[in-house]
Order: C-alpha cells, then sequence, then structure tokens
C-alpha cells in the first residue's frame, strides 16, 4: 500500500475515534506529577504560571467559538462515522487556516501539557499530537478534494494547513451565532476546564499530601458546574439554542 493511502486508511480510523483516543494524551500529564516541583518551591508563583496556561487553552477554545459562530449546519460537526460536508467553508477562520478546529484542540491541550512546566512532556505532546491528527487531515482532505474538486484545491493551494496567516482573512459568509456557539461549544469549555481543576488537586497531592483547591480554584470550579446545568438545561428542555440552518 502506498505511504499515502496507507496514512488517509489510518485516518479514517482515528477520524471514527477521535473524541476518545485524545484522552490518552492526559495519562502522561498523570505521571508527571511524580517529578513536579514548584518554581522555586513558590505556590504563587506557581499560580501565576497555571493562569497562564488556562490562558492558552482559552485561546484554543476562542479558535474553536470562531468555527462554531460562523459556520452552517451540516460542517464542522461532531460526527465520526463517516465524513459530512455539506458546503465548503473558506471564509473566516477558515480563510486562515484549513483545520481551525484541530488547531483550537491543540492549544486547548497545550495549555494542559504545560501545566507541570516539563519540557519533555511538552515535546511529546506536541509530537503524538502532529502525528495523530496529521493522518485524520489528511483523510479529511481527500475527503473534500473527492466532493468539491477544483473548488477545494483553490482553496487549498492559498490556505495554510494548520499555522493561520491572519493577512489572508475574509468576513465569514453567515453572522455569528451565539447559540450555536454555547450548544456547540459548551462541553468543550467544561471539559477543558475540569481538567485544570483536576491537575490543580494533583499538585496538592503530590506536593502537601491533600486534596485542597485555593486562590480562584473554587470559583472556576463553580463557574463550570454552573455552565454546564445552565446549558444543559436549555440544550434539552428548551428549543431556545436552536437555530435554522445552523
Amino acid at each position: 500500500m502506498e505511504l499515502k493511502n496507507h496514512f488517509e486508511t489510518s485516518g479514517q480510523w482515528l477520524f471514527r475515534w477521535r473524541s476518545y483516543l485524545p484522552a490518552v494524551l492526559l495519562l502522561p500529564l498523570i505521571f508527571a506529577t511524580s517529578n513536579f516541583e514548584r518554581p522555586w518551591g513558590r505556590h504563587d508563583v506557581q499560580e501565576f504560571w497555571e493562569l497562564f496556561c488556562i490562558a492558552v487553552t482559552l485561546l484554543g477554545l476562542t479558535v474553536r467559538v470562531l468555527v462554531a459562530g460562523f459556520v452552517p449546519g451540516g460542517t464542522s460537526g461532531r460526527n465520526t462515522k463517516k465524513q459530512v460536508a455539506d458546503s465548503l467553508n473558506t471564509t473566516g477562520i477558515y480563510s486562515v487556516c484549513r483545520h481551525p478546529l484541530y488547531l483550537g484542540n491543540f492549544l486547548v491541550a497545550l495549555g494542559w501539557a504545560m501545566f507541570y512546566h516539563d519540557g519533555w512532556l511538552i515535546a511529546v505532546f506536541c509530537m503524538a499530537f502532529w502525528l495523530y491528527y496529521e493522518r485524520i487531515m489528511m483523510t479529511e482532505e481527500a475527503f473534500l478534494r473527492e466532493k468539491f474538486g477544483d473548488e477545494f484545491g483553490t482553496w487549498a493551494a492559498q490556505t495554510p494547513a494548520f499555522i493561520p496567516q491572519l493577512r489572508k482573512w475574509k468576513k465569514p459568509e453567515l453572522r455569528f451565532s451565539v447559540r450555536t456557539m454555547i450548544r456547540r461549544e459548551y462541553l468543550t469549555f467544561v471539559g477543558a476546564m475540569l481538567v485544570f481543576v483536576t491537575l490543580e488537586l494533583l499538585e496538592h497531592w503530590h506536593v502537601e499530601g491533600q486534596v485542597a483547591l485555593e486562590s480562584f480554584w473554587p470559583w472556576l470550579l463553580a463557574l463550570t458546574g454552573m455552565t454546564f446545568l445552565a446549558v444543559r438545561l436549555l440544550h434539552k428542555c428548551t428549543r431556545c439554542l436552536a437555530e435554522e440552518g445552523r
């Protein structure tokens, strides 16, 4: 089998399980606690670093928000069994990057990987992420090339795959939908914040031998819980987050 075909075939399998397999990348974080030390032994310095890590993850969530808020229905979804694309997105964030959702995922997870400031862990994460998502991106692009032909070829030729070129920005064709953004991305936000809370608990357990949340962490946990409950109720019990064509 040609290497390109092999990558696309393996990418199809990875695409099917892409919502679950990345969780394996969290396991090294647990082991990283065994070597964790606070910078200069200072808890306040570690807290500032953790805020920076959260900021990196929030940047990734912002990228995902720009995808979810502007895309039409039938695209950029969470489908796993097969590729789906009713139209080709080439405006908005898709005008500066061909795979913005995966860029967002990278930044979200990078914030977690940086939490224990372990250089080896960050390097391993970056390599694993690229090897994993490269195959998925190749599979998706093969599908889009077959379905949209020259339209995809023209767009792909002038749009970078992963690292954005902001000067290429084109105004989105659709208006930003807050309701669609909330419906699509609230679970991503909740999951991302819960990972940070878990990492903070592991830090205290390793350093102090106790389970504790200090400073802003109880507030972050409360905000995360309230966000989940509020949006979940709205999504499951009402139609206020539904929008025609999205």
